[in-house]
């Protein structure tokens, strides 16, 4: 028995007069949560150099100690100062600019996170199609960053050069802004791997063998340096057997959608010599023992991944 038991000694916040246990002896939890809420969110305000970017700092930390609680917000509530410092000095209607949109982490933009829901609460109407414009733009401008910015090489150059093409023609509108993320992506991808391998072609078969879905990706800047360049890389064959029986051993160990759809893509390659972009728009029906498979107008049988499994158990 602790002597504050034995002896009948209690003691009483000094905020609300609730009675403490434990170790307390002044202040409860939610009052000494509220106390350093209320401290963190007046220095942090200090940092703001406006009126104005202080208020909605403040506000904003408001908000989120009503809808959560006390604790979050004294907490967390650091980790949202880089967001407000960005837009402190953008106008008014900044969520429908695309050069301002592209400047924010995509991180405080999600329609989960804090900020964008607090936003949401004071009457900000984001536009979904902009959102993701400007988030694939800032992932082509980072990926283009770290090309400019790694050692120099052939690849180096070459992928400069290809990417500068590809620009040009997003600006005319040819190609789509998720494309070119998607081979930005892909192709900084392949310069990690390349600081391993002996040669370029080395590191794009192992780019390749670890992932699998880019070979869409990379297709055409790998197309391209062999018509414009002598770096002397070409695609790998496509080992199809190999992607089946890896997506089922992932959907065997895991099952989850996305690891039945990733099966799907592989089986078309595998049973039909069909090789299809992993962000294709298929639909997928479970018939019977098998699934029908289609894309636009053509609809393809490969057996269900459980029904392969029971048949090739020597597979896996």
């Amino acid at each position: 028995m602790c002597y504050r038991c034995r002896d009948n000694i209690k003691y009483y916040c000094i905020g609300c007069d609730a009675e403490l246990t434990g170790k307390e002896k002044t202040i409860c939890q939610l009052c000494s949560a509220k106390r350093l809420n209320k401290i963190r969110k007046q220095q942090n305000a200090l940092g703001f150099d406006t009126p104005s970017g202080k208020s909605l700092f403040i506000e904003f930390v408001n908000w989120l100690e009503k809808t959560r609680n006390s604790f979050d917000a004294a907490h967390k509530q650091n980790r949202y100062i880089p967001f407000f410092e960005k837009i402190e000095s953008f106008p008014n209607d900044w969520y429908l600019t695309l050069g301002l949109l592209k400047q924010i982490d995509g991180g405080y933009l999600r329609r989960s996170s804090m900020p964008r829901q607090f936003l949401e609460s004071k009457g900000v109407i984001f536009d979904e199609m902009l959102l993701v414009t400007a988030m694939d733009l800032r992932t082509i401008d980072m990926n283009t960053l770290i090309f400019e910015k790694a050692k120099s090489s052939a690849l180096q150059e070459a992928i400069l050069e290809y990417t500068s093409l590809r620009q040009s023609q997003l600006e005319k509108g040819d190609i789509k802004t998720r494309t070119l993320r998607f081979e930005t992506s892909a192709m900084k991808s392949l310069i990690g791997h390349n600081r391993w391998a002996e040669r370029p072609q080395k590191a794009l078969e192992s780019l390749l063998r670890e992932s699998p879905g880019q070979r869409a990706s990379i297709f055409k800047f790998v197309s391209f340096t062999r018509e414009n360049t002598n770096l002397g890389i070409f695609m790998p064959s496509s080992n199809a057997e190999n992607g089946v029986v890896a997506s089922l051993k992932r959907y065997s160990k895991k099952p989850s959608s996305k690891a039945f759809r990733l099966y799907a893509f592989f089986a078309l390659d595998y049973f039909h010599d069909f090789y299809l972009p992993r962000n294709a728009h298929i639909h997928i029906k479970e018939v019977g023992d098998g699934l029908e498979v289609t894309f636009k107008s053509h609809t393809y049988w490969v057996p269900s991944p459980t029904r392969l499994q029971k048949l090739n158990k020597n597979l896996l």
